[in-house]
């Protein structure tokens, strides 16, 4: 499902149905560092932007499931050349909201070759990505497949490494019940000079009995089939991401499909995507992104068979992210479609939160110099708008309106601006004056009234 609205006031409508049933959330949220080339506003205030994400990640928290996981990509890059990133900020409000034992890892995504041409400051070739569970007792992460190559076979044809049973015995490694005599019918050992056993005399001499060793140019080695591996033929994902392409390879993946790649200014590569859902996830769980850009989340969880709920507020959100789920369904052979076989089908569904005052809000935000008058009077003029303001408050703000500056009077009329009439309630979906057709009642009946 691809919802296009606010995404604070989307989250807050999934709760009825989506509470504690979401299995993965990813998110890549505005950096706050003054490149704000794709709408959002990506240079707030250092307290505004950390008010604006809490609010989201707190409502997130609801939805996740008891076995879920959170992760939030940020950049490593500064703000301006006098501040820090907000890497560390988001650190400690992820540990303020889901709690600092429930902190996982950090995974490290390499996002270019090499850095930018710069005269100040050292380059930055990485971003974060925060990785945080909902309960950290009840997460499993899952593992990946690796196949070990096997240079031995037995004779009853299993496949087998030789491995020398040693470590070092210096240090914190020290154990002198490790230094012990293994005894077999081609001879005796002991471990060399430094060097201890890693497996005790009882183990060892087990493996001895069993015949699982090999002696090769006088040294004690033992036989590792894929049952002797701890986790067999899987082994655990590491949090190092260098070679899960790049911004660049991101942005060729969006021109191939037909799409702007100067329209984003970070996007990320499906294969990135893939990478964190094959951690946290399995076909058929439900994974959410409330920014959802260019629609990459969705595109792999599609591909990937994954449930999905997809949210962004731009108006670019149907000519991108909706037609390029369309080209998924149609059996697109770009970004991880090769690797994991996709040929198509499915389908999703795209609804807007139905607006009521959005537009005037937006034409604020968009405004200049010229057309903001305008716009205070049209306000000013609708008692919905400001059902709660006196006259006396609007005769105030009139006579100091004149003398603000352009952003001044943006932050005045959006104060004016009653928040709840943004998008219309549900309770008021018989409302008249609202004309909500027979469609969308039956739409919004079928998504509300059927949860228990």
């Amino acid at each position: 499902m691809i919802i296009k609205g606010n995404n604070l006031i989307a989250l807050a409508s999934l709760l009825k149905r989506y509470e504690g049933k979401v299995k993965c959330i990813y998110i890549d949220p505005p950096y706050n560092t003054g490149n704000d080339s794709f709408g959002y506003n990506d240079r707030f205030n250092h307290s505004t932007w950390l008010v604006f994400m809490k609010n989201r990640l707190e409502l997130a928290k609801r939805l996740l499931s008891d076995d879920g996981i959170i992760f939030v990509q940020i950049d490593n890059s500064p703000s301006s050349i006098n501040e820090s990133p907000e890497f560390g900020y988001i650190l400690v409000l992820m540990d303020e909201i889901f709690g600092r034992k429930n902190y996982v890892t950090t995974f490290t995504w390499k996002k270019k070759g090499n850095s930018s041409n710069t005269k100040d400051d050292i380059g930055t070739i990485t971003e974060s990505i925060l990785m945080y569970s909902r309960k950290v007792e009840s997460i499993e992460v899952n593992l990946q497949e690796y196949k070990r190559k096997y240079k031995y076979t037995d004779e009853e044809g299993m496949e087998y490494n030789l491995e020398e049973p040693l470590k070092t015995n210096l240090g914190e490694y020290e154990r002198k019940t490790m230094k012990f005599e293994i005894k077999t019918p081609y001879g005796n050992f002991l471990p060399p000079k430094g060097k201890r056993w890693t497996l005790g005399k009882e183990k060892m001499q087990e493996i001895v009995k069993k015949g699982k060793y090999a002696v090769k140019d006088n040294k004690f080695y033992i036989k590792k089939y894929s049952t002797d591996y701890k986790k067999g033929e899987y082994k655990l994902y590491n949090n190092l991401l260098l070679k899960h392409s790049s911004l660049k390879g991101a942005k060729g993946e969006l021109s191939k499909l037909g799409f702007q790649r100067e329209k984003f200014s970070s996007p990320k590569p499906e294969i990135l995507i893939k990478r964190i859902f094959e951690i946290s996830t399995q076909p058929d769980d439900l994974v959410l992104d409330f920014y959802l850009g260019s629609g990459t989340t969705a595109a792999v969880a599609h591909k990937m068979g994954r449930r999905y709920i997809g949210i962004e507020q731009m108006d670019y959100i149907e000519e991108i992210a909706v037609e390029r789920l369309k080209k998924v369904v149609d059996g697109e052979q770009g970004g991880i479609s090769k690797i994991v076989g996709w040929q198509g089908g499915g389908s999703f569904v795209y609804c807007e939160l139905k607006e009521n005052r959005q537009k005037l809000i937006d034409s604020v935000l968009s405004s200049d110099g010229e057309s903001i008058d305008e716009i205070k009077e049209k306000i000013f003029s609708d008692d919905r708008i400001v059902p709660y303001i006196t006259k006396q408050e609007l005769e105030k703000v009139d006579k100091d309106f004149l003398n603000l500056k352009l952003e001044e009077k943006k932050k005045v009329l959006m104060d004016l601006v009653d928040k709840n009439k943004l998008y219309i309630n549900y309770s008021d979906i018989d409302n008249k004056e609202y004309d909500i057709s027979k469609e969308e009642k039956q739409f919004n009946d079928s998504f509300y009234k059927d949860v228990k």
